[in-house]
C-alpha cells in the first residue's frame, strides 16, 4: 500500500491563491485614500469668505490669529446663541464683529444683532437692512471703483487718531461705501474717501455703543492684508477692546428667525459623497465599456441649418419687443459666467460665488465689484444696459487673458460686435 506526502505550499503558490483578496484589499485603500483627497478638497474649495479658520487667500484667518497673538480675546460664534453666550463670557470691553455675508441679517434677525450687549459693533459690508436695525446713523453709499491692484487711498482729514496715523493708506478696489447722517457726522469718523463717500465709517450710538462700518472687506483677506496698510487698518479697526467676538449669522439663525430647516449636508458625512461619486462613475464607465456600439444607430441630417447669429438677433428683438432689459441683461451673464467657467478651469456646475471668488482671485481685483457685474447690477436705461454688456465682454476678456496670457481674443461665446448688438437691440425697452 503505497503513501503519497502532499508538498507544503511555496510562497508564490500562496500569493497566486490570495491574488483577489490582494487585488480588492488594494482598490478598498485606493478607494479610501482617493475619498480623502477629494473630500479634503471639496472642503478646502467650500472654504467661506472671510472664514476666521480659512488659510485660502480669501480667508480671514491671518487678522484673526494676529489678534489673539495680540493679546486680544478672540473667538468666533455661527448662531446668535452662542454670540450672545461668547458675549457675556467675554473679559473686559468687547468688539462684536458681524459679518453677514449670507445677506440673512434682516427684519427680526437684524433687530436682534442691534440688541446684542457689545462696546463696540464693527459690520463688515453691512446691508441696509443691518443698518437700518442700528438706528440709521449709517446709510449705504454704493459701490466704489475697482482700481489696480497697487492703487490706495488715503485715510483724509476727517479720519480720527489712532486709525489715521496707524494705517493712512490702504488699498481700495470696488469697496462698499457708506455715509453717515448729519446728527451722527459731528462726533463720527469718517476714513478712506471716494466721492464724498467712505469705505470705513465710525459713530457713536446713544446707547453709548460705538457703531463701525467697513466696506474694504477685501483688505482683511489674507491674500490682500499685507498690501499698503492694510493689516495696520484691520488690526486698529478690530484689535481696540479687550475681547472680540466674530459672529456669522448661519444656517441655525435661518431656522429659528424664518422657520427653515438645515439642508441634508448638515447630517451628510464628508467623505460619503466623494465614494457615492466614484462608485457611480465606475459603474458608468462599466456601462460603457460593456455596452458601447460603433457609431449611431441612425444617421440623419436635418432640413435645414439655422445660424446661431440669426438665432441670437431674433432673441434681441424679442426682448426688445417686451422691453426686458434685465432678462436680456440675465442671457448674456449666463452666457459669461459659462465661458468664465471654461476659462478658470472650473466645472459647468460650478456656482457663481465660485467663478466670483476664482475671477477675483486671479484678477487680484475686487469681489464685490466682479458680483456687482455678473449678478447686483439691475439696467435702469438702454445706456446702462450697453454699459453692462461691455463689462462683461471686458471681464471675460481679461479672464481668459490672465488664464492663458498668449490669448490674443476669446476663442469661444459672441464677439463684441454681436453681443453689443443683442443688447442694443435688447435696450428698446423704457
Amino acid at each position: 500500500m503505497s503513501h503519497t506526502q502532499e508538498a507544503t505550499p511555496t510562497i508564490p503558490e500562496r500569493l497566486r491563491r490570495a491574488r483577489p483578496w490582494i487585488l480588492i484589499a488594494a482598490g478598498a485603500v485606493v478607494i479610501a485614500v482617493t475619498s480623502a483627497l477629494i473630500a479634503g478638497g471639496v472642503a478646502s474649495a467650500n472654504a467661506p469668505y472671510l472664514g476666521v479658520d480659512s488659510a485660502r487667500p480669501d480667508g480671514g484667518k491671518a487678522v484673526f490669529t494676529v489678534l489673539g497673538e495680540q493679546g486680544v480675546q478672540t473667538s468666533s460664534a455661527k448662531s446668535m446663541d452662542d454670540a450672545r453666550a461668547r458675549l457675556q463670557d467675554a473679559e473686559g470691553e468687547t468688539t462684536l464683529v458681524v459679518h453677514d455675508r449670507d445677506g440673512i441679517a434682516v427684519d427680526e434677525l437684524a433687530a436682534q444683532i442691534a440688541e446684542l450687549d457689545a462696546d463696540r459693533v464693527v459690520l463688515l459690508a453691512p446691508s441696509r437692512g443691518l443698518l437700518d436695525a442700528f438706528g440709521g446713523a449709517i446709510t449705504v453709499g454704493g459701490v466704489g471703483a475697482a482700481g489696480e491692484a497697487e492703487d490706495v487711498v488715503e485715510a483724509g482729514p476727517e479720519c480720527a487718531a489712532p486709525l489715521s496715523e496707524l494705517a493712512p493708506e490702504i488699498s481700495q478696489r470696488g469697496a462698499r461705501l457708506y455715509q453717515l447722517d448729519d446728527a451722527a457726522a459731528a462726533a463720527s469718523s469718517a476714513c478712506y474717501a471716494e466721492s464724498g463717500r467712505f469705505a470705513y465709517v465710525e459713530t457713536s450710538l446713544p446707547s453709548g455703543t460705538t457703531l463701525a462700518a467697513l466696506g474694504a472687506t477685501d483688505n482683511l483677506s489674507n491674500g490682500d492684508v499685507l498690501s499698503s496698510a492694510n493689516a495696520a487698518m484691520g488690526l486698529s479697526v478690530l484689535g481696540q477692546t479687550a475681547s472680540l467676538v466674530w459672529y456669522t449669522p448661519g444656517v441655525s439663525d435661518a431656522e429659528a428667525v424664518f422657520g427653515v430647516e438645515p439642508s441634508l449636508d448638515a447630517f451628510v458625512p464628508p467623505w460619503l459623497t466623494p465614494s457615492i461619486l466614484i462608485a457611480l462613475a465606475t459603474l458608468l464607465a462599466v456601462m460603457i465599456w460593456r455596452g458601447r456600439r460603433f457609431g449611431p444607430l441612425v444617421e440623419e441630417r436635418l432640413p435645414v441649418i439655422v445660424e446661431a447669429s440669426e438665432t441670437m438677433h431674433g432673441r434681441g428683438r424679442l426682448y426688445a419687443q417686451q422691453r426686458a432689459r434685465l432678462r436680456a441683461l440675465d442671457n448674456l451673464r449666463i452666457g459669461t459666467t459659462t465661458r468664465l467657467a471654461k476659462s478658470l478651469g472650473l466645472s459647468k456646475a460650478s456656482s457663481v460665488q465660485e467663478i466670483i471668488t476664482s475671477s477675483a482671485a486671479i484678477l487680484g481685483a475686487n469681489r464685490a465689484a466682479i458680483a456687482w457685474t455678473l449678478l447686483d447690477a439691475v439696467p435702469g436705461s438702454e445706456a446702462e444696459l450697453l454699459d453692462l454688456s461691455q463689462a462683461l465682454l471686458t471681464l471675460e476678456r481679461a479672464v481668459a487673458e490672465a488664464a492663458d496670457p498668449g490669448s490674443v481674443r476669446l476663442s469661444t461665446g459672441p464677439s463684441t460686435t454681436d453681443q453689443s448688438s443683442t443688447a442694443e437691440k435688447s435696450g428698446g425697452q423704457a
